[in-house]
């Protein structure tokens, strides 16, 4: 078998993900915190795949779990406990992407190394793996409703749906690759789960001891404040105003687009620090007319959205390629 380490893989990744490579029981993994990112490359000349995997979740819950596509088919969702996940290919060429697609909020993935591991990628011997060709690529910032929790239904992890909500729906019609920049309950105000500080600190940060240099998206979406909600209004007024500064002066050759949450949450005040910040603010009224629990969008839902965000930034996007 032909084995691909994570340096070798890190170069793949960083397209598609906030990844780093970390220790784990003194060997290295491709390391990520956010759900929603995925690793995209080329295969060539093998009938296998073997993907090895860390599974560092709490014992408190439920173990993580990956998702899988080949050539663009339907995500096959796989549990990270066996440790490896095995595919079989017909002979040619094929795209292949694995992505951290479930875990829980009792996870430790700020300060206690819980966040998602790729050990290695195993082929054929005269198996060849290659980068995919460059695509717009456009990161979503966000919490649990842009991760992609709680898509299917309540169990953490195993409800998860990062490869097929909102944001990876709309990715996927615009041809481009994407980075989630997202953590479940997080807000410009509220501290995420899994010990995930405010906005402000995990846009700097891919957990507590790792900076993340930032990417060069062509479009950045914002999608915060429902998790805000309780918080006094001029406290997140002023919170999201300095965050949406953050943004801009972060990526700054990039067209960011503001979303009113789709509960409609600090609708006038978004428009408001839109505006003044001159960038589009997106209108999401009617966009989420299902949900799970009230307010996470179920597939049918986040679904529409998807569709809705693809329609209203392909112009942005457009723009920039």
């Amino acid at each position: 078998m032909r084995t691909y380490l994570p340096a070798q893989l890190l170069p793949l990744a960083q397209r598609t993900g906030r990844w780093t490579i970390k220790k784990d029981r003194d060997d290295p993994v491709l390391y990520t915190t956010n759900l929603g990112s995925y690793l995209r490359c080329r295969v060539t000349g093998t009938s296998q795949l073997v993907f090895t995997i860390s599974n560092r979740h709490s014992p408190l819950g439920p173990g993580q779990v990956y998702a899988v596509r080949v050539d663009d088919q339907p995500w096959r969702r796989f549990a990270a406990q066996p440790g490896k996940i095995g595919l079989s290919l017909t002979p040619g060429a094929h795209t292949v992407e694995i992505m951290a697609a479930g875990n829980t909020d009792l996870d430790a993935v700020w300060s206690g190394k819980q966040g998602f591991g790729i050990r290695s990628l195993a082929m054929d011997d005269g198996g060849t793996l290659t980068a995919m060709p460059g695509r717009p690529v456009i990161d979503f910032i966000g919490d649990s409703i842009t991760a992609g929790c709680w898509v299917a239904g309540r169990h953490a992890a195993l409800d998860y749906r990062p490869e097929s909500n909102y944001a990876a729906i709309c990715a996927d019609m615009l041809g481009a690759d994407s980075v989630r920049i997202a953590y479940s309950a997080g807000g410009a105000l509220r501290p995420a789960t899994g010990g995930v500080p405010v906005a402000s600190t995990f846009l700097r940060r891919i957990d507590q001891e790792t900076v993340w240099t930032p990417n060069h998206p062509q479009l950045v979406v914002v999608n915060l404040g429902v998790n805000d909600r309780r918080y006094p209004l001029p406290q997140f007024v002023k919170a999201y105003d300095r965050f949406i500064h953050q943004v801009t002066t972060t990526f700054p050759g990039a067209t960011v687009d503001l979303l009113v949450p789709f509960s409609q949450h600090f609708r006038d005040q978004i428009t408001t620090i839109g505006h003044h910040y001159r960038l589009r603010v997106i209108d999401t009224t009617g966009w989420c007319p299902s949900s799970t629990d009230g307010l996470h969008p179920d597939q049918a839902g986040t679904t529409i959205a998807g569709h809705h965000l693809a329609q209203a930034i392909a112009p942005d996007l457009a723009k920039k390629v």
